[in-house]
């Protein structure tokens, strides 16, 4: 659907006050009036089709936006060839692009644009190094190439019809949507890049904001508007509706179809509204043809459409990492945890460590998480004692010096899923089960964070770490990020009793 013209109508004022004919071409919304005796005739065929197709391809534009909806996978075949996967996409201009089957492209198969859009002859605008040169293994110097995929359509099935002058005229039964696929030279630095947010916010105005006049002057006293006393819902007159208000129907698609001449007749493409699919790198052949190469960036590129159980499952934040198990979880939120399980925590009974490892303070990610990212200072514990005088708490913090890490089978080189934390071995032998332990003074309070922030998952996200009620685990508020905190107490130690026969010697 192409930007709506201008209506030159004039209007007329109506006997209630109103105006009619404002729109009398009515070229946005005519449909045909079905009735008895209606002749119809192509016109009308062609009337109730573009009808359904600009109301269709609006509401797709409008609604779900641009991009790979799912589908499209991009493989490279040997031989210099790449397998594209069955997939459905929406461009720009809401027009459904549709793949049943896999289709193998070759370099000769897509068409070559510039930067302007334009098509292009690959071989004089981006003539192959060394032309004469038939030595194998010769390569250009390495770019990349953006693959997007066009809708298109083909006239289909040719019909001879006689005029009433009886003379033979040749038409087309059908028409063939189909879709093509071009090729663009980008920086490799572009294909990874974000697409810019299409949602401006700026700071939202109208008279919801503002008292009337009479309220700002009641009794000679200029009031303040109640807007800056009182905060706004996500919509109304803020932001969300400013946004919207400014967008116009049609004036995101200009729908260009280019002709172009193929072995089976002319297809008709719109080279301005591709849906990009992948980065590649091309290659050349023994006789230095371009060929595709190797190398595939597949979703760099990409915009997506979000489907709605898309939508519900980024609420939920089920692309998150999450904490999926903790070994203390059942000391998480309680009370009175006995002071010899709690010293076992940190490992047996030693002398003269340099450090201990502890065999309970562990945790585990759904997903594994990036090495260097997991370091000692995603973690903290913290004891907290009262004071004498005072009743204050005394906060003293465990010197925890290093991560012994848990790893998977399968996992990514260079990525770990979970650690234990290891702590300083003087801090174990004199502040916990030394003589002058601060755990002797009575019972105490031990709070363990693990900052999510600090910690990025495979796919380049912080761990949504955030605790939930009284659940140990898994974590997650559906938001990448959080502190996981979990707090037990811990009771005293219970005081050495002598011995049966320790006691009779001494009465």
């Amino acid at each position: 659907m192409q930007t709506p013209k201008t209506s030159t109508t004039t209007a007329r004022p109506t006997s209630m006050g109103g105006e009619c004919c404002t729109d009398q071409q009515c070229e946005l919304g005519l449909r045909n009036n079905y009735f008895e005796g209606k002749r119809l005739t192509p016109d009308m065929f062609r009337i109730e089709q573009r009808y359904l197709l600009e109301r269709r391809r609006l509401l797709n534009r409008a609604i779900h936006g641009w991009g790979v909806v799912y589908g499209y996978g991009v493989e490279h075949v040997p031989g210099g060839k790449l397998n594209v996967k069955p997939g459905v996409a929406l461009d720009a201009c809401g027009r459904e692009l549709l793949q049943v089957g896999d289709l193998l492209l070759k370099f000769s198969d897509v068409i070559v644009i510039n930067k302007d859009g334009h098509r292009v002859d690959p071989q004089q605008a981006y003539p192959p190094a060394g032309q004469a040169d038939c030595t194998p293994g010769t390569t250009p110097e390495p770019s990349c190439w953006l693959l997007s995929v066009h809708y298109a359509e083909q006239d289909r099935d040719p019909v001879s019809v006689k005029d009433p002058c009886h003379c033979d005229r040749h038409e087309w039964d059908h028409i063939c949507e189909t879709t093509r696929y071009t090729l663009q030279e980008i920086p490799c630095a572009k294909c990874c890049d974000e697409f810019p947010c299409e949602f401006t916010c700026e700071c939202g105005t109208g008279p919801c904001c503002e008292e009337t006049t009479d309220a700002k002057k009641r009794d000679g006293v200029q009031k303040t508007p109640i807007c800056q006393e009182m905060p706004f819902k996500r919509g109304g007159c803020r932001c969300l509706c400013d946004h919207l208000t400014k967008l116009q129907p049609g004036a995101d698609c200009t729908e260009h179809l280019c002709e172009i001449k193929e072995p089976c007749g002319l297809v008709r493409v719109d080279l301005r509204n591709g849906v990009p699919l992948a980065c590649v790198k091309l290659e050349q052949d023994d006789c230095t043809r371009w060929t595709f190469g190797t190398w595939i960036d597949a979703c760099g590129p990409r915009r997506l459409v979000k489907r709605n159980d898309l939508l519900f499952d980024l609420i939920r934040g089920c692309d998150l990492t999450r904490i999926c198990d903790i070994g203390w979880k059942d000391w998480h939120r309680r009370d009175a945890i006995p002071f010899k399980d709690f010293s076992l925590a940190f490992g047996k009974e030693g002398k003269g460590e340099t450090e201990y490892v502890t065999n309970k303070f562990t945790v585990e990610f759904s997903r594994p998480v990036r090495l260097k990212t997991l370091q000692p200072d995603c973690f903290a514990i913290t004891v907290m004692s009262v004071e004498t005088e005072g009743g204050w708490w005394q906060v003293f913090r465990v010197p925890i010096v290093g991560l012994k890490m848990i790893t998977k089978a399968g996992d990514p080189p260079n990525h770990v899923r979970g650690a234990k934390i290891v702590v300083d071995g003087a801090w174990v032998e004199d502040g916990l089960r030394g003589r002058r332990s601060v755990f002797l003074a009575g019972e105490t309070t031990v709070e363990i964070e693990v900052r999510g922030d600090y910690i990025i998952d495979c796919n380049g996200q912080p761990v949504d770490a955030n605790a939930v009620g009284l659940l140990a685990y898994p974590t997650g508020n559906g938001s990448p990020g959080g502190t996981f905190f979990s707090s037990f107490r811990v009771a005293a130690p219970e005081p050495d009793r002598p011995s049966s026969k320790e006691s009779t010697d001494r009465h």
